[in-house]
């Protein structure tokens, strides 16, 4: 809270000592610094219910037993998505994803006929374990804040501020009637896929959205509320972001206030938190002015992150951390459970290495913890999925386990920014600097990794790598399922740069060029 808020909060609360509510306000204020070892963790909306089978009765076990998966992980903050453009709970806010189904009815009966045939199946088993869920007389998100508590856990809600799944469905039944019935709220004047989110201009789109936030207060007693700009940020009208900044602001403070109010009836802190683009400049061009509603003591968490289709290796938290200033804000940054190296290349599931190559770059760069998002149970192996996050939690932690670090790109860039992702690149020579956070113990092999497209029927181009100028001797060549030819080089023995930005040179000796789509650095045990 800033000052102005935090005095009209202690005229308005009668019932709060003055003593207590001093005590409250300083400890707030220390909210900014959390001890080390914290591992956030978002749970999306959708994941629970689709991926779980849920016998008669079990509903609430099956729930304890899932938030208690992510416990063991090392997760610390918990946050419950529970909305897209509907939610996973009785809301009377807003439409429930079940609404107008019937679990005994047909596959067309009327919410089903616009979905593919293909995907009916899982969709039904996904709505039918939410009604299930609420029929059993669980309150999913209040299930899972209590066993957060019991399990160690700080329990907050993530509320997705403009998600647009199936925009190219419109008809689909996780479109709100809110969205369906007014397409007048849309943004104007926008093509592509993000081209009908709504437009957070007009006030009827914020009032929506204060309803939602007014009923999560009032209904769920939790550490903090996330609003998730990511999902989407596409927040204006084409041409509108700066117009719209200052709309957005003035909003964050009646959410700021709503929050406060919320505060003093639980008694005890509500954290407001919001999820950014990976850059200062990008955040700033799509309307969202993160750096002013840090300075007037708006949010007291910010988490800075790629949108969906990759993770990012070195974003930029130390930028941003200049530009929070002395706020006090905690800063974290995010990683998403894609690897994609190259806008429109193939995507895979991150390994353990790369998981663990981005986070100690996140917490390297002076982030106050790592968070994970799509980071579900299942993505690795059971072993390797604890092992993984719990390597996460500490910068001391993740120094000691094997980790990879790539190239891959923004995407999430403002319409006002001019960028150019470092992959594809073509020609006879490219060079890319990299990031790569501390030096490895010196008995650690480490090693860069080429991937070279290869065209049927013609030997792949064997390219020269340099590091930091010295050549690197070549090891091994594999090739993958999707056309790349996948060189390994040994790094050779020279002083790590202090600034830890090497410069990676690949260039070919002879008349041929390549096209490079993977860069990767590993460093191993």
């Amino acid at each position: 809270m800033n000052s102005q808020t935090r005095l009209s909060v202690q005229q308005n609360a009668n019932l709060i000592p003055v003593l207590a509510l001093a005590l409250w306000w300083f400890a707030g204020a220390a909210l900014g610094a959390p001890p080390g070892g914290q591992l956030y963790y978002n749970q999306d909306c959708t994941q629970f219910f689709f991926a779980t089978e849920i016998p008669a009765g079990q509903s609430g076990e099956l729930i304890d037993r899932y938030v208690d998966e992510i416990a063991d992980a090392g997760v610390t903050v918990f946050f419950c998505n529970t909305n897209s453009r509907k939610t996973n709970y009785r809301s009377q806010a807003w439409e429930a994803f079940w609404d107008g189904y019937d679990p005994a009815g047909p596959d067309d009966q009327p919410i089903l006929k616009p979905i593919p045939a293909e995907q009916a199946s899982a969709y039904r088993r996904g709505i039918g374990n939410m009604l299930q869920v609420h029929r059993e007389g669980v309150d999913y998100p209040a299930r899972v804040i209590a066993r957060c508590r019991q399990r160690g856990m700080s329990p907050w809600i993530s509320l997705r501020m403009n998600d647009c799944h199936y925009n190219d469905i419109p008809t689909h039944p996780f479109h709100g009637s809110f969205w369906v019935e007014n397409p007048q709220l849309r943004r104007q004047n926008c093509t592509g896929y993000f081209a009908s989110c709504l437009d957070y201009a007009r006030r009827e789109v914020r009032d929506c959205f204060m309803a939602l936030i007014e009923e999560t207060l009032e209904r769920y007693d939790v550490d903090g509320l996330e609003l998730d700009f990511m999902r989407e940020p596409y927040l204006f009208s084409a041409d509108q972001e700066q117009e719209g900044a200052p709309i957005l602001t003035a909003w964050l403070h009646e959410v700021r206030q709503r929050i406060d109010e919320a505060a003093v009836k639980r008694g005890h802190p509500i954290r407001l938190g919001v999820r950014a683009p990976s850059r200062p400049e990008t955040a700033q061009g799509m309307g969202l002015d993160v750096g002013t509603w840090a300075k007037q003591g708006l949010i007291d968490l910010l988490v800075v992150t790629p949108r969906w289709a990759t993770l990012e290796f070195g974003m930029g938290i130390a930028e941003w951390r200049q530009q929070l200033g002395q706020a006090k804000v905690t800063l974290v940054g995010g990683l998403e459970v894609l690897y994609r190296p190259m806008p429109g290349g193939p995507a895979e599931l991150v390994s353990s290495e790369l998981a663990q190559g981005a986070a100690a770059l996140v917490l390297e760069d002076g982030a106050d913890a790592v968070y994970l998002f799509n980071y579900f149970p299942g993505t690795l192996a059971k072993p390797a999925y604890q092992a993984t996050l719990r390597a996460m939690t500490s910068l001391a932690a993740v120094r000691e386990v094997p980790r990879s670090i790539g190239v891959t790109y923004r995407d999430i860039v403002a319409p006002s920014e001019a960028y150019q992702p470092p992959l594809p690149a073509t020609g006879k020579e490219a060079s890319f600097s990299m990031q790569l956070g501390s030096e490895p113990p010196s008995d650690w092999r480490r090693e860069v990794m080429i991937g070279v497209a290869a065209e049927a029927d013609t030997p792949p181009v064997r390219p020269l790598v340099f590091w930091d100028g010295k050549p690197c001797d070549f090891v091994e060549q594999s090739e993958t399922n999707n056309g790349l030819s996948l060189m390994t080089y040994r790094i050779p023995a020279s002083p790590w740069a202090p600034s830890r930005t090497h410069e990676i040179k690949v260039a070919n000796g002879d008349e041929a060029s390549f096209e490079i789509q993977r860069v990767e650095v590993k460093l191993t045990p």
